[in-house]
């Protein structure tokens, strides 16, 4: 999901002052009227704004958007041209009501079906997408407001924007359509195609799919899975908050989630990911985010419970290995990050590349994770619904849900969050001495624990194995180190601590193994081509830099480096796989291992001895190299990949032989 633009503007408002406490009453109200015409991109407008207080009223518009009257209080009314929009001049103290008029021609959608950007305005024959952060029509950035929004377009396309339909009518020329919204903090955008529309009735929620015919087969799917999530969500949570649901497709290659409505690509709406997780999210963003509104200055909150409650709820619900699975996942992903690119969880505001999201989405969700352990699942399932009925439709921070859950724990969770919202950095535990012995009739065994300086509070899990079978135990650990003392029936053979995964922490070498995050996420990583081609070295070049997360680069070595003399600079290397194997001999690097299969591309990971992480690829030619631009970077997470050769991917991560936070016991 893309939601940047929408929080760029979430800070500005509050950093400025501009989001404002009237009643609802009192707002300002935007009444729109427009003629849309995607084939051509012929756009009028009309813009009603009332209770508009007195002073200069600066209004945004895109520069393809002409202004061709402006009225106040019934009359025709000077205004002034600025960069990027206009100032109309008003005396006396207001309220005064403004009318605009305006006509334009929207910018043509790039052929291919490129990506224009969540701020775009485009259109054409296959959609038309009019982001409200494009100014479409006139509007001055003040919030929140009221609108009302009634857009007519040729009959065979049909409209959608965010808010309550109010009124939809269709005849033999065209197809016009009402929204409104009586509390909006961002201006509506409004999108438009060659649509099918479905719908059904979900608890008295409107849910519709916006599918162009080819795709129409698809609805029922989406329509079950969006009316599970909003189903599931109102229980866990309280009723939605919206009349609508709204599922779009795009043209364009994007994910974008707005209030009450989702517009996908068309190309990922086949894909079984997007109805499951991805949607589950997008639906819970309608309480978290668009429900509850985000207090970006203090952080955001608003992905690390969405994920926890979307991505990890519904991981849960295919068993406890699943839940295991997607944790250590997110530890796995921690690892890959260079410390120069940790953060505070407090310190995310958006997703502005991978690295924040490790922090912002995964360290977040992980946040509740460990709360709901602290405080037990009642009290964690009670405190979701209290925070949502307190702060429905009103702005929250880390401090209000800190608030929340001390009320219904009746406990002071202040240290809680403070060690995971405000530290750089996680804990690191280490198993000491495990000893057992018999004292009477029953077996004393005791563990010692340490942890990495500063030291947590950590609640850990303990599995000790007997010969009847494995007891959990459940300690805290609040300093460097502690011994633990159990009291058995039966001898233990062996201690292992938190051995699902449930803290956030460092992994121990040992619990994991290279992943090709480990180079794309570290600021500059060093390319090595062994080709002896120019052409080939370019292109290894390219897909090497497609690879690295935004705002990392990769550099290529004029020749084989000396490892010795990298330093800490990961190292991309990219050959034919004779070259490859000769290489990682030469440097006591592990080749890659012969089980996986031939394919066009080669990927896989490693280490150097002094753990350097290496990524190499092996590639048949120019053109596989630059075929896997843009596959090749969505398997950061597997240690290797093989693509094409007419087969699907083959990927994983090479196994672990055995958890360093496990030990038999001595005597």
């Amino acid at each position: 999901m893309i939601r940047a633009l929408q929080i760029a503007l979430a800070v500005f408002l509050c950093l400025t002052g501009t989001v404002i406490g009237q009643d609802q009453a009192n707002l300002p109200h935007y009444d729109i009227t427009a003629d849309l015409d995607p084939e051509t991109g012929a756009l009028s407008v009309e813009v009603t704004i009332t209770g508009v207080e007195g002073g200069p009223l600066a209004l945004r518009r895109a520069d393809w958007l002409t202004i061709e009257n402006v009225a106040v209080g019934g009359r025709a009314h000077a205004f002034t041209p600025q960069q990027r929009g206009f100032i109309v001049p008003l005396s006396g103290a207001g309220p005064h009501d403004v009318v605009i008029s305006a006509r334009g021609t929207i910018p043509a959608l790039a052929s291919g079906g490129r990506r224009n950007g969540a701020g775009s305005a485009v259109s054409g024959a296959e959609g038309t997408f009019l982001s409200g952060y494009s100014s479409w029509f006139p509007f001055s950035g003040s919030a929140p407001f009221s609108y009302r929004l009634s857009v007519s377009a040729p009959a065979g396309t049909k409209a959608v924007s965010p808010g309550k339909i109010l009124q939809e009518t269709e005849t033999a020329e065209s197809y016009t359509a009402v929204f409104a919204s009586e509390k909006a903090f961002e201006a509506p955008s409004l999108f438009a195609g060659p649509y099918e529309i479905s719908e059904r009735d979900v608890g008295g929620i409107r849910v519709r799919t916006y599918f162009p015919a080819d795709l129409a087969g698809f609805s029922g799917d989406y329509l079950d899975a969006a009316g599970r999530y909003l189903t599931r969500f109102s229980a866990e949570i309280g009723p939605y908050p919206y009349e609508d649901f709204h599922i779009v497709s795009s043209p364009l290659p994007v994910g974008l989630a707005f209030v009450n409505l989702t517009y996908i690509g068309e190309m990922i709406v086949p894909l079984p990911f997007m109805k499951g997780r991805s949607l589950a999210h997008e639906v819970l963003h309608n309480w978290w985010g668009n429900g509850v509104y985000v207090d970006y200055p203090s952080g955001n909150w608003s992905e690390g419970l969405t994920t926890f409650m979307a991505d990890y709820g519904l991981a849960k619900d295919q068993g406890s290995e699943a839940a295991k699975t997607m944790r250590l996942r997110w530890l796995r992903d921690y690892a890959a990050l260079p410390e120069s690119r940790d953060a505070r969880v407090r310190d995310f505001i958006g997703k502005e590349h991978q690295a924040a999201q490790i922090i912002g989405y995964n360290k977040a969700a992980f946040l509740f994770h460990m709360l709901e352990m602290e405080i037990g699942q009642k009290s964690f399932a009670k405190g979701l619904r209290k925070f949502w009925s307190d702060y429905t439709f009103e702005t929250a921070s880390w401090s209000d849900i800190r608030r929340v859950f001390e009320v219904v724990a009746d406990r002071d969770l202040s240290a809680f969050f403070d060690q995971w919202l405000d530290r750089v950095g996680a804990p690191e535990l280490t198993l000491g001495d495990v000893q057992t012995e018999q004292t009477g009739d029953d077996f004393l065994t005791t563990v010692t624990v340490r942890q990495s300086p500063p030291a947590y509070s950590l609640l850990v899990l303990m599995d000790l194995e007997k010969g009847s079978g494995t007891e959990r135990f459940l300690r805290r650990l609040d300093g460097p180190e502690a011994v633990f003392e159990f009291r058995t029936g039966e001898p233990v053979k062996s201690v292992h601590i938190d051995p699902d995964y449930d803290l956030f922490r460092r992994l121990l070498t040992g619990e994991t193994m290279p992943i090709m995050r480990d180079i794309t996420l570290a600021p500059d990583v060093a390319m090595l081509s062994l080709h002896d081609d120019d052409s080939l070295s370019e292109q290894a070049l390219g897909l090497a830099n497609s690879l690295m997360d935004r705002g990392s680069t990769a550099e290529i070595v004029a020749e084989a480096p000396n490892l010795t003399q990298l330093g800490s600079l990961p190292l991309i290397v990219v050959g034919e796989p004779a070259e490859l194997a000769e290489f990682a001999k030469d440097n006591a690097i592990s080749p890659v291992p012969e089980k996986l299969e031939a394919g066009a591309l080669t990927a896989w990971a490693a280490q150097t001895p002094a753990r350097l992480p290496v990524l190499f690829i092996a590639a048949d030619g120019a053109e596989a190299l630059r075929s896997a631009r843009r596959s090749l970077r969505h398997y950061g997470r597997q240690s290797y990949v093989v693509l094409g050769g007419g087969k699907a991917p083959q990927r994983g991560i090479w196994p672990v032989a055995s958890s360093p936070l496990m030990k038999p016991m001595t005597k």
